[in-house]
């Protein structure tokens, strides 16, 4: 990173493309090409034979199957009487052997069963099932150079209907194998070699796109294709049905590379005036385009999943909506720009006006979507919301806020375990109310002070609400955990509330109200009280004696409403039995992954596994140890530094803890916008530009269920769901280079005033 010149495009130089080098260009295209397809060549030659367990998690092999079920050990399923296998296809040009485990199934069954077997629509033969007998047929496949992704074996048979189970049930499928004849090596399926070939090719572009060498661009698409061949060799049925979506992954990133490019000329300096750093370099200015590029390129994405076959996933019909219009305006818009850029705007002055417009315009997009979304909001279910309610009604009937027994058994169900504070607020709006005019009002509330975030962060930093620096805050506002914090009626609203004004506190030399926040928020979530360690490190010890006051003041309210017996369960029995992890899906902390490893995300129970707890627990400690070290760099309190070193805190919060879901990244609004102030006047290279709207695209598009229909596939299902996980530690990643860079950047006698984000210049107009 650099300090940006007062025009931050001036240091554009344009680069001639010249015949031989598009001559070149397609040439290592073609070499990326062809190594990837090499890798997954020599792959999927070491992958036969391939065996389906047909009842097991290889979901995708089969269509028309009834749900898997056990006997003696092994796993089946019954066909519907037209069930088809997708066997992943052969090489291309060598006959197979499929075999096939079946089972009649039907004991009472008057006569042999007849199975009816085609390949590919072409009729294969006639299986006779007799005497109710487990048998693997084995048969003969033809050479083929098919270039369908996999080999239909249609299963057909009479299906009765059985009494009491209300299926068809027509035969028992154990297993299916597929092994080619031998041969002295075999070529890869048409299908494979075509998305293999693309993998490469698309991976080396999006590589360039990026700014980076023809060396390093080979060498990344050659990286990433032995990675995908490594995983080919070692989970075969896992992975290479999903080489397009690979191949996907890596269009999708070049074209939102292509289009920040488009949007945000890189400025191309010489790399002797780079000052170390890899170029071509980004306006820190215009970060905020770069996540919103990188926020609707995810919604491409999902389109490719469903495009290549996933089901029950998609995005909410606005979200395609509103993609759809910014992309309309952006494919008339820029096209029209570069023709008018040309004739009539000076060359510098239309790269600025062209990245201010597009700025504009992605918020417009977030505050099209945000509003969509709130309407969303409102019209769902909140399951977090009810057992508050119900809680408090039950001890307002005369009984507990907390069900012991459900607390022990599995406290990530839904019980009551937050502490009595939080249910005396609903006190008396359950002894006057119904529960759904309690969940408006409550719905009302967080929004209220959704917008009353918004507008202390602008107060706080001085920011016009008509500015650029507004339009990238809507933007970084634009953020699913958000949404699904009001759906759910939780209360991280409240918590990003009370900590963004906390952060204002601390900036105004408040530490003692700061504190008192702080104890505000622990008594809804105790995950607020690792802000203490920011304290100590920065040596606000009115902040630490605030938190201790506000305690005591707020606790004593509560026990005084609520009676000592509420606070004593808690205490004694409640707080106890609340720690550990969960593999389950929405749990995207470090310890959370971990469980994943070993545990299927859809379990939503207590982790056992003390050992890989302790793992959990080790990694955690690291990251935390890590954070605590950039918060002891020097920083101003009222500099932009400062609020990323306690944004870091709240990354802590959602990472580094045993379980917190996804809406509890709501708080992560603050890291962002930090990060945004603290890079507004500095250039930075393209690469980190684009990984940060890959972190943020990661953590503010789509929850639990936009990439995971709840069906375990495999390896790639297990490392997929923990996406959001994988943008929180890129941003705390990213927030630790700009602080070093920042520190080491910093001239003598400290660094200079900083103005709002979007804030113009004295004398100067945006």
């Amino acid at each position: 990173m650099t300090s940006a010149p007062a025009d931050p495009f001036a240091a554009h130089q344009a680069r001639p493309f010249t015949l031989p080098t598009a001559r070149l260009e397609a040439a290592a295209v073609l070499l990326a090409a062809a190594s990837a397809l090499l890798l997954l060549w020599v792959a999927y030659a070491a992958a036969w034979p391939l065996l389906i367990d047909v009842g097991g998690n290889d979901n995708q092999f089969a269509r028309g199957f009834h749900e898997p079920q056990q006997a003696d050990g092994r796993s089946y399923r019954w066909t519907d009487g037209d069930s088809t296998l997708l066997v992943p296809r052969p090489p291309v040009g060598a006959s197979g052997i499929l075999r096939l485990e079946l089972l009649d199934g039907h004991p009472q069954r008057s006569g042999p069963l007849a199975l009816r077997l085609d390949v590919d629509g072409v009729a294969l033969t006639e299986l006779v099932l007799r005497d109710n007998l487990r048998r693997s047929y084995l048969l003969l496949l033809a050479p083929g150079a098919s270039r369908a992704r996999a080999l239909a074996v249609r299963l057909q048979s009479d299906a009765p209907l059985a009494i009491g189970d209300g299926r068809n049930l027509g035969v028992v499928v154990f297993e299916a194998g597929l092994a080619p004849l031998r041969s002295p090596f075999y070529l890869p399926s048409v299908w494979l070699a075509w998305w293999a070939a693309a993998l490469g090719g698309l991976t080396y572009a999006a590589t360039r796109a990026l700014g980076m060498g023809r060396g390093v661009a080979s060498g990344v698409a050659a990286s990433g294709a032995a990675l995908v061949a490594l995983g080919i060799v070692l989970r075969p049925l896992e992975v290479l049905p999903f080489v397009p979506r690979f191949a996907g992954m890596a269009a999708v990133a070049g074209l939102g590379i292509v289009i920040a490019r488009l949007l945000v000329p890189p400025i191309l300096v010489p790399p002797d005036q780079r000052a170390g750093r890899p170029g071509p370099l980004v306006p820190g200015a215009y970060l905020a385009i770069h996540m919103g590029i990188a926020y609707w390129m995810l919604v491409l994405y999902q389109q490719v999943m469903i495009w290549d076959g996933a089901t029950g996933i998609g995005a909410l019909s606005w979200t395609v909506g509103v993609g759809l219009a910014l992309a309309l305006a952006f494919g008339v818009g820029l096209p029209l720009w570069w023709v008018l850029r040309g004739r009539h705007l000076a060359l510098v002055a239309g790269r600025t006006r062209l990245a201010q417009i597009a700025l504009v315009l992605l918020a417009l997009c977030a505050a099209m979507h945000i509003a969509f979304s709130l309407w969303y909001a409102f019209t769902r279910q909140a399951p977090d919301f009810w057992i508050i309610f119900r809680g408090t009604r039950a001890w307002m009937r005369g009984g507990s806020l907390y069900d012991l027994e459900a607390v022990a058994a599995n406290h990530f169900g839904h019980v009551f375990k937050v502490p009595p504070f939080y249910g005396m607020l609903f006190v008396p709006l359950v002894r006057y109310f119904d529960g759904l005019s309690v969940l408006f009002a409550h719905r009302v509330l967080n929004v209220l002070l959704l917008v009353a975030t918004a507008l202390i962060w602008l107060r706080m930093w001085r920011i016009p609400l008509f500015s650029l620096g507004a339009a990238a805050l809507l933007i970084v506002f634009n953020f699913r955990p958000l949404v699904d914090t009001i759906a759910f009626g939780q209360i991280d609203l409240v918590l990003l509330f009370l900590l963004t004004a906390a952060l204002w506190a601390l900036r105004a030399e408040r530490d003692s109200v700061a504190g008192a926040l702080v104890a505000l928020g622990t008594l809804f979530k105790l995950y607020p009280v690792v802000l203490l360690a920011f304290f100590v490190l920065k040596r606000r010890w009115a902040g630490l004696w605030g938190f201790a006051l506000g305690m005591l003041v707020f606790n004593g309210i509560a026990l005084a409403v609520m009676g000592w017996e509420p606070h004593r369960v808690y205490l004694f029995e409640v707080l106890p039995r609340i720690g550990g992890t969960t593999s389950w899906v929405e749990n995207q902390t470090i310890a959370g992954f971990v469980a994943r490893l070993v545990t299927s995300p859809t379990s939503a129970t207590i982790f056992q596994d003390q050992g890989l707890q302790l793992l959990g627990t080790a990694v955690s400690a690291l990251v935390v140890l890590a954070v605590c070290a950039l918060a002891l760099l020097p920083a101003e309190r009222r500099s932009p530094a400062y609020a990323l070193q306690y944004g870091l805190f709240l990354l802590l919060m959602v990472l580094s803890v045993p379980a917190a879901w996804m809406h509890y990244e709501t708080l992560l609004v603050v890291p962002f916008a930090a990060l945004l102030l603290e890079l507004r006047e500095r250039q930075v290279s393209l690469p980190f530009a684009v990984a940060l709207g890959l972190s943020f695209g990661l953590i503010a598009y789509g929850n639990q269920w936009s990439f995971y229909n709840g069906v375990l596939t495999g390896v790639l299902t297990i490392l997929g769901v923990s996406y959001k996980l994988y943008g929180m530690l890129l941003l705390g990643a990213l927030a630790g280079v700009a602080l070093l860079s920042g520190r080491l950047a910093e001239p003598a006698g400290g660094r200079a005033p900083t103005r709002g984000l979007g804030e113009a210049p004295a004398g100067k107009g945006l």
